[in-house]
């Protein structure tokens, strides 16, 4: 069966990118991307990761004391995981604890069983079976302090993935996920060469018709089944965009 898709949220650092108008630049941003797993790719010796699926990626190039903003429209995040940063043991696309968000998980109730304590305090001579305390002033009424236990069952209700999303993408990670609704609500996502491969291994984006980016990789996780190269590669975008617009009242909601 097709995973179902889910939104991935990951901080990318990159260094010697390309983004156009500056080559060179440091890159530091965001990646919103819809996704049914993390995939794996492989074309002769190199394997690199990839997240296929409609996205947007939010950032800031610096090359010396220029500094210019890159927002891009996605349709896959290509990288090489055992790349790292100079000074620091992360990869420079942060796999290791992305935020992963399943906007199809239903709310689903849960019964727990717990002991109930209730404390009691009595006047006179009680006969109590668990007592914490006794008091016997002179001249009063004495007064015993005990509790009792009651088994109670308790109606627990988890969130579902709807509200989830709401909650996560559109609070903080607004930036992120207003545009990515924007476009496809307008259907711009339907065409995947409208959008752009953000290919780090090769320090650039790219499209779908970039032959040196693009050809003869094969998902590993689909050899066999899934084809080769652009073609392999837009038979899974699709499926995820079909699987989102068929669930659209989960995966996209108006800010």
């Amino acid at each position: 069966m097709q995973p179902s898709p889910l939104y991935w949220l990951l901080d990318v650092e990159l260094y010697d990118f390309d983004i156009g108008v500056l080559k060179k630049t440091e890159v530091t941003g965001k990646v919103l991307i819809v996704s049914s797993q993390l995939w794996s790719i492989i074309r002769g010796s190199s394997v690199h990761s990839m997240l296929i699926g409609p996205g947007f990626f939010k950032g800031v190039a610096t090359s010396g004391n220029r500094r210019v903003e890159v927002s891009e429209h996605l349709s896959a995040l290509m990288f090489d995981p055992t790349r790292f940063r100079y000074d620091e043991p992360v990869p420079l696309v942060d796999i290791i604890k992305p935020e992963v968000i399943d906007p199809l998980t239903i709310r689903k109730p849960e019964e727990l069983v717990t002991m109930v304590r209730n404390l009691i305090v009595e006047k006179g001579n009680i006969l109590a079976i668990n007592p914490v305390a006794s008091v016997k002033g002179e001249g009063t009424v004495p007064q015993t302090a005990h509790y009792s236990e009651i088994l109670r069952r308790i109606s627990v209700s988890h969130i579902s993935g709807t509200q989830r999303t709401r909650f996560i993408l559109g609070g903080t990670n607004r930036p992120l996920y207003k545009p990515l609704v924007e476009w496809f609500n307008v259907g711009k996502y339907n065409n995947p060469e409208r959008n752009r491969i953000m290919a780090t291994p090769f320090n650039r984006f790219s499209n779908f018709s970039d032959i040196e980016i693009m050809s003869d990789w094969m998902i590993v996780e689909k050899a066999g089944v899934g084809g080769t190269g652009v073609e392999a590669i837009r038979g899974e975008y699709e499926s995820i965009l079909a699987a989102v617009q068929k669930n659209a009242d989960s995966f996209i909601f108006e800010l």
